[in-house]
Formats: structure tokens, C-alpha cells, sequence
């Protein structure tokens, strides 16, 4: 999913809480977002009373925060803990709804399409119905176990890796970009022989 405004700004007060110093390429790189927009983010910041410039040598700037942006962040990270934990017991409760349908509809060889929090997720809830996902499909995965369940970069090689048919049904838990996920597991079930209609998308992700 793109960061809210919110997010991009906690991330910036808490990287300039960790470190005076930080680069705005530095902090490009760490929140995910154009040097451009750190700038305009840092000036914005600054105009509030968030942040303070101090001038450092070789013409670079400390930056730290103010009282003020001190309470900000301490909002803002309240705010983020009380939305996982939302999006936590949200995507517990569906996806294990999501497992008890599948074993009622005789279902059993589910993949997962995406890797990340939601996945562990999703693979931690189906400990409650006795129905374990069979792979975790993300091509852009760093890992190759998801809580016990192993990661391939392809729903082929996830085929091919058990010598089985292709899954039953295929339940979408890629955070950061649901839309681009989705349509790359409808083109992927495709060459296996399957309709997108076995592809479920939870709510939290539309």
C-alpha cells in the first residue's frame, strides 16, 4: 500500500530523532520516498515548529526535533501501533474465515500471493482451522520460509516444488501493492489453467 502523509512523517521525526546528521538522501532511501519530497517534507516540518536546522561544516544541516515534534511523533506512533493492531485482529478474523471456507469447500491446497506481515498473518490464523497454506508466492520475497510455510518466486515453481496441482484457491496478502499483486497472480494462474475467481482479496486490501 503508498505511505499515507501521516506515515511519512512519523518515519522522518524518527529518523531525525536517531540520527542529527541524516542525509536527505539517506532518508530518501529509508522512507521509500523522492529527495524532492524529504525536502519539501523537512521544510514543512521546520515551518510547524517540528523541526530545527542547525548549520553543520561542508555545508550540511543538523536536524532536530522541538518539543513540539517530540509530541508529534509520540502522536503519530500511537496513531500507527492502534492501526496495526486494527489491521492485525481485521486480517486474523477474515482470514480465518477465509480457512474455515476452504475446508468446508473441500479446498485444501491454498497459496498465499505476496510475502510480508499480512502473510505471517494470514499463515498464523490458519493454525486455528488445521488448515495450512501450501506455499507463500511473492517474487520480490527475501526469505524462503514464511512461518513454516515455504516462499517461491513463482506459483509454477511452487507447483513444480510439490509435485502437486495447481491450488484450489489463492488468497492475496501483499501490502504494498495489492492492485499490481492481484493482477500478477490472475496472469500467473492463468498459464496453470485458472480463473481469477479462485483468487480471494481481502477487504482490509481493497
Amino acid at each position: 500500500m503508498p505511505q499515507t502523509e501521516e506515515q511519512i512523517v512519523r518515519r522522518l521525526l524518527t529518523a531525525i530523532d536517531e540520527d542529527a546528521g541524516v542525509s536527505q538522501r539517506s532518508l530518501s532511501r529509508e522512507i521509500g520516498v523522492a529527495v524532492g519530497s524529504i525536502n519539501w517534507y523537512l521544510k514543512r516540518s521546520v515551518r510547524k515548529g517540528l523541526v530545527k536546522l542547525q548549520q553543520a561544516p561542508v555545508r550540511r544541516y543538523l536536524y532536530y526535533l522541538t518539543p513540539k515534534g517530540f509530541e508529534e511523533k509520540a502522536r503519530l506512533t500511537a496513531s500507527f501501533l492502534q492501526s496495526s493492531l486494527d489491521l492485525y485482529r481485521a486480517g486474523r478474523m477474515e482470514c480465518a474465515q477465509f480457512f474455515r471456507d476452504c475446508v468446508s469447500n473441500g479446498n485444501r491446497n491454498i497459496y498465499l500471493a505476496g510475502d510480508g506481515d499480512f502473510a505471517e498473518i494470514a499463515v498464523s490464523s490458519s493454525f486455528e482451522t488445521g488448515l495450512k497454506p501450501t506455499a507463500v508466492v511473492d517474487g520480490n520475497a527475501g526469505r524462503r520460509d514464511c512461518v513454516g510455510v515455504p516462499v517461491f518466486a513463482s506459483f509454477k515453481l511452487a507447483v513444480a516444488s510439490h509435485q502437486s496441482s495447481p491450488p484450489n484457491a489463492i488468497l492475496l496478502t501483499d501490502l504494498n501493492d495489492p492492485k499490481a499483486a492481484y493482477h500478477a497472480a490472475a496472469a500467473e494462474a492463468a498459464t496453470l489453467g485458472l480463473s481469477r475467481e479462485v483468487i480471494h482479496v481481502p477487504r482490509i486490501l481493497n
